[in-house]
């Protein structure tokens, strides 16, 4: 692949985590991850762009453990005790359930380094994985180990899927898939999650399910 398709690649990346990270605060409440300021209005932009079909990526995506594989790599020679916080992925805006069903698109990966008190969030675009940023952080919640997790972004969209997922897409017309891993233990229930996401600005309707990472339990649905 051309390196200007290379780096216009990291940009998109770049630009689908920031999404993913304004969409993650909407639908999934407050997270301890350090975001970036933005320098535009992401939400206004997608609004007016609400009946339209993103273009599929010109690159091949992997399920979020496979790039998981590619980022710890980069992550450890970063921070050589660096481990995993947060994965998270935004879908291209009208995805069929095919595409959606592979559970492989670009992945955004946050990593903790808790002898230099400090986050790195990584791109994982195909099997190369990127440094974005780096910088200070305070963890206040205990960061699970990723040995527990058993559940792969596919397993998870079935899930979702299987549980007013199927029907979401039916009725809502264009549709953005967001999900995100979250390592660190927010619910204070010592569990690995995943939570996933549905957004139809056709019909201003959202369904969010939480699963369990490590058993693949539904936690949570909050339908429309």
């Amino acid at each position: 692949m051309k390196r200007l398709e290379w780096v216009l690649g990291i940009m998109m990346v770049v630009l689908l985590i920031i999404v993913a990270a304004l969409s993650l605060t909407f639908w999934f409440g407050n997270r301890n991850t350090a975001v970036s300021n933005q320098p535009f209005n992401s939400a206004t932009i997608i609004a007016e762009r609400a009946d339209d079909i993103a273009p599929t990526s010109v690159f091949d995506g992997r399920t979020a453990m496979v790039a998981y594989a590619a980022a710890q790599q980069t992550a450890t020679e970063w921070q050589s005790d660096a481990v995993l916080l947060n994965a998270q992925a935004t879908w291209p805006q009208g995805a069929s359930v095919t595409e959606l069903r592979q559970g492989e698109t670009t992945w955004g990966f946050t990593f903790y380094s808790p002898q230099a008190q400090e986050i790195a969030i990584l791109s994982v675009v195909e099997d190369t994985a990127v440094l974005v940023s780096s910088g200070p952080h305070q963890q206040a919640n205990p960061v699970l180990s990723a040995t527990g997790w058993n559940v792969d972004s596919k397993e998870a969209i079935e899930a979702l899927l299987a549980n007013g997922g199927n029907n979401f897409l039916a009725t809502s017309g264009v549709a953005t898939l967001t999900m995100a891993l979250f390592a660190d233990d927010q619910e204070s229930n010592g569990r690995m999650e995943w939570q996933l996401s549905l957004f139809s600005l056709q019909s201003n309707q959202a369904l969010t399910i939480r699963l369990d990472a490590t058993s693949g339990e539904l936690l949570a649905s909050t339908l429309p």
